[in-house]
């Protein structure tokens, strides 16, 4: 239903502006695939991003606390941080759900109510894929290395199978429901993989 998508941030001396190219400019799939010396199934790719500055912010009150005065002295700094994120697969459990709830809306339909919770799996791929993406950036050459964790691209509420009990559309994108309805984005997917489902 999500993706482990957590960013992790190094400062460097010289100054990198991270705004300057496209967020995502450069990616490796190097760990994508399931490792069989990992203990968990599945991976995760590392792409570079560029927050720019009020997303930047909100990762620095995030990472350091930084608020107030101390948030102005990290946003001064902006130009010498480069950022990494990882994008790891979640598993399609079956106990991370959506159904409609009790509560209703103002205009008296019922609301979602989402349920997700990481397994042992999700939180050891998690685990090293921030190790690993630490690594890189250290690597790079930062000299003080950050995360701030999050999930991405949320995928999973209209799911496809070809049960009606289990999924809400066909192999089409078709619901089984309601007649000649069509659902064609990434709710249809089980699971995200470990990229951008555009």
């Amino acid at each position: 239903m999500a993706q482990a998508g957590n960013v992790v941030l190094g400062r460097f001396d010289e100054p990198v502006r991270m705004d300057k190219a496209p967020p995502a400019h450069a990616l490796t799939e190097e760990f994508y695939e399931t490792n069989p010396k990992n203990d968990f199934a599945r991976g995760f790719a590392i792409q570079t991003v560029g927050p720019l500055p009020i997303a930047f912010g909100k990762q620095m009150v995030a990472a350091r606390k930084a608020w107030s005065w101390g948030l102005r002295r990290e946003m001064m700094d902006y130009n010498h941080w480069a950022s990494f994120g990882l994008l790891g697969e979640i598993l399609p459990w079956a106990d991370n759900t959506m159904t409609l709830a009790e509560d209703k809306d103002r205009f008296g339909m019922r609301v979602a109510h989402v349920t997700f919770n990481l397994h042992d799996n999700d939180k050891k791929l998690i685990a090293a894929a921030k190790k690993k993406t630490e690594e890189v950036m250290w690597a790079a050459g930062a000299i003080t290395v950050l995360q701030e964790s999050r999930y991405a691209h949320l995928v999973g509420g209209c799911r496809m199978g070809s049960d009606p009990e289990t999924s809400v559309v066909d192999k089409f994108g078709r619901s089984h429901d309601v007649a000649n309805l069509f659902v064609c984005d990434g709710s249809v997917f089980p699971t995200q993989g470990s990229a951008t489902p555009v």
